[in-house]
């Protein structure tokens, strides 16, 4: 499902009404991770194996009134890893001005301008990911001004905290431009321009290209290409992620899926002391792929429950072969 970057946005200017919906989500994973042979040391990795719990958060939007709405997630967690702030664990909090049907600001922590019909998918709904997908920091603080021109396009300016930031005011940001369009009935893009500042002064440029193509009900095929670039003596297409996704309906409640890609990174050397690309890193060429179903047992509801298995592997050395169960819940606490 293609997503607005200012979340509740498309709605809350239907009614003037104030409104409000909580809702909690959870994703819980029984996971096998084997490996046939040994790595480049000659030591057999021991399986990995266990029950996991991906993700768990609460979430909130709503409006204010007709000029003003808000969207709010949490992780509830703590990353002891990161630099500490209030905000670690949190995704989305911001307030969005709908300052007339076509023209919107929000303000706060939100999602980075990124394009790709992979990063805009919820991370609840992502089972086999691109190595930049698994690396890259996807929400930060910062301004997005959008502008839908019409009901089939919308393009937004954002400044916000680069996702390289390591610790608080350190002054590294963001400049990105993106494009959420309807081409045509069968055919809807994201396409954005970055400018990432991983140091003083340094910068990596994306250029990310999604889409999303319906051949037929039922039938949608996710494409995705992006190119890194820093400049300083690198070339085009030397860093760069190709994936894409083909899910099939096979009844109202069940879907198939296959999915597959490839990162590399040889802009530079492996090992090199200072790293322009922070998400994949010089030296990766790496393939990924794998398969899986999606089972909706609430018809009614068919978003409130999820049980899902899966398979996916790569060109690692060892190459690993992992199993995956898991199901998604959804709780609404209010709705009004």
């Amino acid at each position: 499902m293609l997503l607005s970057v200012s979340g509740y946005a498309q709605d809350a200017t239907k009614n003037e009404d104030p409104s409000f919906r909580l809702k909690f989500e959870a994703r819980f994973d029984g996971e096998l991770t084997t490996f046939a042979e040994d790595d480049l040391t000659g030591i057999k990795p021991e399986n990995q194996t266990g029950f996991v719990g991906r993700y768990l958060w609460l979430a909130a939007d709503g409006r204010i009134n007709e000029k003003f709405s808000y969207n709010f997630r949490h992780r509830l967690f703590l990353d002891a890893g990161a630099h500490r702030s209030l905000f670690n664990a949190t995704d989305f909090a911001s307030v969005t001005w709908h300052a007339s049907e076509k023209f919107s600001v929000t303000a706060g922590k939100q999602m980075v301008c990124i394009g790709t019909i992979e990063y805009d998918y919820s991370p609840m709904d992502v089972f086999i990911a691109s190595d930049f997908w698994n690396h890259i920091s996807p929400f930060h603080i910062g301004i997005n001004v959008g502008y839908a021109p019409d009901k089939k396009n919308q393009f937004y300016a954002q400044v916000v905290n680069s996702p390289f930031t390591t610790k608080a005011m350190e002054g590294l940001f963001a400049y990105n431009v993106m494009w959420y369009g309807n081409v045509a009935g069968w055919l809807n893009t994201i396409y954005s321009v970055n400018l990432m500042e991983y140091s003083k002064g340094d910068f990596i440029n994306y250029i990310a290209l999604g889409h999303k193509i319906r051949p037929a009900k039922g039938f949608a095929i996710d494409l995705d290409y992006m190119n890194r670039y820093a400049g300083k003596g690198t070339a085009f297409f030397e860093d760069f992620s190709l994936h894409g996704k083909v899910a099939v309906d096979v009844s109202p409640v069940v879907t198939l899926f296959a999915k597959g890609g490839y990162d590399v990174n040889k802009a530079q050397k492996a090992g090199v002391d200072f790293m322009y690309d922070r998400c994949v890193l010089p030296g990766v060429d790496l393939g990924f792929y794998g398969a899986g179903i999606e089972y909706y047992p609430v018809k009614k509801d068919k978003y409130s429950l999820r049980f899902h298995a899966f398979w996916h592997s790569s060109t690692a050395n060892p190459v690993p072969q992992t199993f995956n169960v898991g199901l998604k819940w959804q709780m609404k606490v209010l709705d009004r």
